[in-house]
């Protein structure tokens, strides 16, 4: 049984707090009080009632899959960022920009109670929130002797974390909750119980399925039966809520990335891991990390994969498979840094777990009588989670440091030692490990840099690109805009850098433009979609968009003839043809083509289209003049994106190969009978190329996220051989 749990009667449990802790003096005592109350006054001005002001992200991105869940839409495509934007524009949720990735589909989960506008939603969860902190606490009450004035003083020294998951309505307090309960079931023997508890956290955030190694390396067979039992109960509850197509998608293209750190800016420090770091001092890419340190591949792949096995091989080593009346506490108080020095992108309110680990650890010290010790664990906490200068306390990486102390110190407090055989067995499994790893880190950097000669001049300064469509004149780019005043999707019009003129405010989430049209089209999206006309060399008299038809993702043939767009409509998506300007009538027989994800249109009117689960689709085409499909079975794999060239004998497309979407050119006719089967591979890497377009008959442009986050891509340009 380990820590103590609290006395049933009063006078036995003074009896043993004055055994085991120092009370402090009055004066103490009372700079203690005062400091708790400013550190509660800054925690409600700067944390909770500005969260209760604004949604802010990310609670939009787990209510909007909710609320996409709760009307019947299909989650398949919630990794798309700009789908899941199109869906928050037309629900009206206050927050310029969203995303789904990197969460596991059950982080919807939460939140499907909560039938409620958004605001309101996260007022409910803030509240449940504060309710999840106090329970914590509470908990932690019950398995340490400190006071209830030192319990809250600890928490709330928390400052930073604590402000951040509750601004961005995150679940971090409540995986500190689910930590707690599992740590006290543990400590009364429940060891099922505890592995199944950390399941739950695992299914919401994938990092606390980590706690398998301890588990394992305690021979805690009943914690790692619970966790298994609790992980494949919930994975198969998640299956039949949300189905089983998002689950393949985030399985075989979510999760891959999300254990590289390739999200979000993986080259950017405050993620606060040493994977960041070492992504920013070794590995370049031309615009987030164009001067790193020492672009080295072999270096970063090798450092990585030590990094990671020092680590974790250094905790067991510092544990045994037996269980004493102090080692729980340590163990699982040095294992949570050990969570977020593993994990690959621990955002600051992650930051919260380390709560558990100051006052269990705080706690253990003071029953040492090592008031010293106790004070370093307090200040280490309190680097890793105070408002420190961000500018110079990312350069110093000053939270990974305090982190890693914090894990060092409270390590360092285990007196429990391998044996000499068990460490024998333990040095070989680490050599193996540190070799296994950097091969496939390697493997997975092979041919990562193919693309960065072909990125497109002027384009380096753009976060992220999602389309691109040639113009008579240059390039109108789709991308994600930062600026001061400004976070939105836009189109920018290349050489110039000038900005789409927009009749409206709204999300620009498609472009289409041809060299062989003077005008170019685009989704203007708010409360709906509407696709709107413009010239692609507006006069100083024709600057305002003209409003085409309310539908999204247009293309337009190669010679400007024919507009397509899709509609979707009660449920079903609709192919919508205008020719030469007239008005928009629906394809004929385009009602039976099952979820139309992507399309091109031909200069005769035929749709080529990519429809179908977002998880295995295929490529089809509609007959203009009969109305009939023709599904292209003999183009194999699951595709996307196709795009056919101007002399409608060359198409191109994506297909996916373990997990990465890869660009392809296939000799085309429409006769697909007769077609030939000649196909050529123009891209490699274990990254994504999507959204190609013929910028002529000899060059294919396209977006590549290879070196950046998962969909967040820039334009490339890549020769095509006659």
């Amino acid at each position: 049984m380990c820590g103590k749990i609290k006395q049933v009667t009063l006078a036995a449990t003074e009896r043993t707090r004055d055994s085991l802790v120092n009370e402090p003096r009055n004066s103490l005592a009372f700079s203690e009080w005062f400091l708790l109350a400013l550190l509660l006054i800054v925690f409600g001005a700067h944390a909770f009632l500005p969260a209760w002001r604004t949604t802010n992200t990310d609670f939009p991105n787990y209510y909007l899959a909710a609320m996409l869940h709760r009307q019947g839409t299909p989650l398949d495509r919630a990794y798309e960022w700009r789908w899941f934007q199109r869906h928050k524009d037309y629900l009206q949720i206050d927050q310029p920009l969203v995303g789904f990735a990197p969460h596991p589909p059950l982080c919807a989960a939460p939140m499907l109670p909560l039938a409620l506008p958004a605001l309101e939603a996260k007022r409910v969860w803030l509240i449940l929130n504060a309710g999840f902190l106090w329970l914590a606490v509470w908990i932690l009450h019950h398995v340490t002797q400190l006071s209830w004035r030192r319990l809250l003083l600890l928490t709330f020294l928390c400052v930073r974390p604590l402000q951040e998951n509750f601004q961005y309505g995150q679940y971090y307090v409540l995986i500190l909750l689910l930590v707690c309960l599992a740590y006290y079931a543990h400590c009364r023997g429940h060891h099922f119980t505890s592995g199944a508890v950390i399941s739950v956290a695992a299914a919401l955030k994938i990092f606390p399925v980590l706690f398998l190694f301890l588990f394992l390396r305690k021979r805690d067979w009943g914690a790692v039966l619970g966790l298994v039992a609790g992980g494949i109960t919930l994975a198969a509850v998640s299956v039949l809520v949300f189905g089983w197509d998002v689950h393949r998608i985030y399985l075989l293209e979510v999760l891959p990335r999300a254990l590289r750190g390739e999200m979000l800016e993986p080259y950017n420090l405050q993620w606060n891991s040493f994977g960041a770091l070492w992504h920013h001092l070794f590995l370049a890419e031309p615009a987030m990390n164009p001067s790193p340190l020492w672009n080295s591949p072999g270096t970063f792949a090798f450092l990585q994969a030590i990094t990671a096995t020092a680590l974790l091989f250094n905790f067991l080593l510092r544990t045994s498979g037996d269980e004493s009346p102090h080692s729980a506490a340590w163990e699982w108080a040095s294992f949570l840094p050990l969570l977020l020095l593993l994990s690959s992108m621990p955002a600051v309110y992650h930051h919260c777990l380390l709560i558990f680990t100051a006052i269990v650890a705080f706690d253990e010290l003071l029953k040492r009588d090592a008031g010293r010790s106790a004070l370093i664990v307090v200040v280490l906490f309190v680097l890793a989670c105070l408002p420190l200068p961000p500018t110079i306390w990312l350069r110093l990486q000053g939270r990974l440091i305090a982190v890693f102390l914090l894990y060092v110190v409270a390590l360092s407090q285990s007196t429990a030692q391998a044996s000499a055989p068990t460490r024998r067995i333990m040095f070989a499994l680490a050599s193996v490990l540190v070799a296994a790893m950097t091969f496939s880190n390697l493997r997975l950097l092979k041919n990562r840099s193919d693309d960065f000669a072909r990125r497109i001049p002027g384009t380096a300064g753009i976060f992220a690109v999602f389309a691109a469509a040639p113009t008579q004149t240059g390039l109108v780019v789709e991308e994600m805009y930062f600026s001061h005043d400004l976070q939105a999707y836009r189109a920018l019009q290349l050489p110039d850098k000038h900005l789409l003129p927009l009749p409206a405010a709204g999300d620009v989430l498609s472009v289409a433009a041809s060299p062989g049209s003077p005008f170019l089209y685009f989704e203007l999206t708010d409360r709906r979609s509407e696709i709107f006309r413009l010239r692609s060399t507006p006069t100083l008299s024709d600057t305002t968009p003209k409003y085409i038809a309310d539908g999204q993702d247009p293309t337009i043939s190669a010679d400007g003839r024919w507009l397509a767009f899709l509609k979707t409509e009660h449920g079903g998506t609709t192919i919508w043809l205008s020719e030469n300007g007239g008005p928009p009538a629906l394809a004929p027989g385009s009602q039976a083509m099952r979820e139309v994800l992507e399309m091109t249109v031909t200069n005769q009117g035929d749709v080529i289209a990519a429809s179908g689960s977002p998880a295995n689709s295929h490529l089809s085409v509609l007959h203009a003049d009969s109305g009939q499909i023709e599904r292209l079975s003999r183009i194999a794999g699951p595709l996307r994106y196709p795009t056919l060239s101007a002399d409608g004998h060359r198409l191109a497309f994506s297909r996916r190969e373990s997990g990465s979407w890869h660009l392809f050119v296939r000799d085309f006719a429409l006769d697909f009978a007769r077609a030939t089967e000649s196909e050529r591979q123009l891209t490699t890497g274990t990254c994504n190329a999507t959204h190609p377009v013929w910028e002529n008959s000899r060059s294919l442009l396209y977006v590549t996220d290879c070196g950046r986050g998962l969909g967040l891509g820039a334009l490339a340009r890549v020769p095509i051989p006659p």
